[in-house]
Parts: C-alpha cells; structure tokens; sequence
C-alpha cells in the first residue's frame, strides 16, 4: 500500500512538474511575441497607424472566432452574454471601457514604432506595473507595504528625469501605461473567459472599423488589397493579436500569478534592446538613469510582492532541518 502510494504521488509531482514547464513555454512565448511585435508593426510603416488598428482588431476578431467555433464552452458563454443583456448592463458599461482602453492602447503603440518613440513606448510598458498598482491604491482600496510605496517614488523619479531630458512630458509612455493599467482594471470586473472576453471587446470596435475602411476604399487609400505582402502582414496582424493572449491564457492556468509577474519584464526588455540595437535610438546619460530608476523600481516592486512567500519558503525550510 505505501510503495502504490508513493508511485501516485511520483506521478502526481511529475505531472505537476510537465504541466509547470508547458505554463512556462505558453507564457514565455506570449511576452516573446509581445515585445517582438515592435518589429512586425514596423515592417508595416507605409501603412498608417490607424489602419494598421482596424485590420489588426478585424482579422483578429475573425480568427478568434474561428477559434470558438470548435470550443462548444467557450461558444455557449459567448451567446449567453447577448441574453438579458439590460440585467447584465454593468458587464457591457465594462466591456465597452476595456474595448476603448485596449484600442487607445494598441493605437498608441503601433504609432510609437512608426515614428520613432520606441524608447518612450519601452518606458510606458516599464512603467504599466507600477501604474497599475497606483489605480489599484486609488479605485480599489488596496493596501501597500513601503516595499512598494518606495518603488512608487523611484518610478516618478525616472519619469521625472526623462520629462527633464525631453524637456517636455512622455506622454507616449504615460499614455500607454495609463491605458494598459485601465484595461487591467477593468477586467477585473468583467466575469467572463479571456478568450470570450477579448472576442466581445474586438466585437465592440468591429462597426468602426468596417465604417473606416469603407472610407478608404472609397478615397482609394487603402493599402489592404494593393499589395499581396502589405495584405497579408495586415490579415496577420490579427492572428498575432489573438495568439499571444491565447498563450498567456493557457500559461495563466498552470503557473501562479507571482511566477506571470517575472514574465512580464520580457516585453519591454525586447522593445528596450530593439530600440538600442534595431532602430539605432541613441540614450543620453540623463535617459539610462532614468530607465535604471525605473528598473530599480521594478526589482523592489517584484521583492516587496513576493517577501512574505519569500520568508515562508525560508522559515520551511529552517523548520524541516530543525526536524532533520
């Protein structure tokens, strides 16, 4: 009886073991494809910003539907939300906010790349965390150790300094972090899948989208059917909008928040180093300082988050050597 139980758990640990290693490739790939994305919009720079927008939430909206189609779950909780949709109407209010949030976003993003503010688009997805953190002080009550309040401090420093450098504010970088943090938050209140959720939110913009590239096949300024590489960079668009997202779901399943929150930094690393290595961007002294503010902001907000698990583990394993 012993020796079968110790073979279900052997099985147990090892399944849990695979199950954490393919959270970590889905999510790895995810904040890979994110922060390489940079260099997909800028393989679209004679398109403009807003044009690239429309297609990306189109065709993405297209594929995750197609998607869907063969997830019976997922297909019954998206038409489920179109019943008593007047008793669901907070949901919709916050479907609507994350759809405007997110599109502000990727518009904001895929503009930066175009014109040449991929540092300031790198400082804003540095920034998101601790943006994030401030909503959550403000809106959701949340409580704060001085870990964090002091991470806080250090980010307003980086921004300060790059606002001094610029001689003007980073509001590519503020704008981004702002809109992200917002859709973070909102989310929060949407009870829904992810996938279903992001299919509503590109549903949302679909009738705008489709109103704006009628009117620029009418003015004859459509790049989509001009050029078979330019359309099918922009029919792809989509898919590496939804297929990130899908990753980072699949991941979120298997791994714990705490693990994600190291994830994270992967994107605006990449767009960092692109920045540096790909667009030629030159950093002045006064810009590293700030960007190491920031990072010092980072890594006392990631410690601060994660101490008491930290000191848990510690004490554990003071415990078990004691017992030894």
């Amino acid at each position: 009886m012993a020796e079968f139980n110790q073979i279900v758990k052997e099985k147990n640990s090892s399944s849990t073991n695979r199950e954490k290693l393919i959270g970590y490739m889905y999510t790895s790939l995810a904040y890979l494809l994110w922060g390489f994305l940079a260099l997909y919009w800028h393989a679209l720079g004679t398109v403009s910003s807003l044009e690239i927008l429309v297609h990306r939430m189109l065709w993405g909206f297209i594929f995750v539907m197609a998607i869907m189609s063969f997830q019976p779950k997922k297909r019954r909780i998206f038409f489920s939300l179109f019943k008593g949709v007047p008793l669901k109407y907070k949901q919709w209010i916050y479907f609507f906010v994350a759809s405007f949030a997110i599109t502000i976003n990727w518009l904001l993003y895929i503009w930066a790349i175009n014109f040449g503010h991929i540092m300031e688009a790198s400082l804003g997805l540095y920034i998101t965390p601790i943006v994030s953190m401030i909503l959550g002080i403000l809106i959701l009550k949340d409580k704060i150790n001085t870990g964090a309040r002091l991470s806080i401090v250090l980010a307003f420093l980086g921004v300060l300094s790059i606002t001094y450098d610029y001689g003007q504010v980073p509001w590519v970088a503020i704008s981004l972090a702002f809109t992200s943090g917002i859709y973070g938050l909102v989310k929060k209140y949407i009870k829904t899948d992810a996938v279903v959720g992001m299919c509503v939110e590109m549903m949302i913009t679909i009738p705008f989208a489709l109103i704006y590239l009628v009117s620029l096949h009418l003015n004859n300024r459509t790049h989509f059917g001009s050029d078979i590489h330019v359309s099918l960079l922009l029919i792809g668009a989509g898919v590496l909008t939804a297929l990130p997202l899908l990753w980072f779901t699949e991941g979120a399943k298997r791994l714990s928040l705490t693990t994600i929150g190291f994830f994270q930094y992967i994107t605006p690393s990449i767009t960092f180093l692109l920045g540096i290595f790909i667009f030629k961007n030159t950093i002045t002294l006064t810009q590293w300082i700030s960007f190491i503010l920031i990072w010092f902001s980072l890594a006392l907000f990631s410690f601060s988050s994660n101490n008491k698990k930290l000191i848990k583990c510690i004490n554990a394993l003071y415990a078990s050597k004691n017992k030894v």
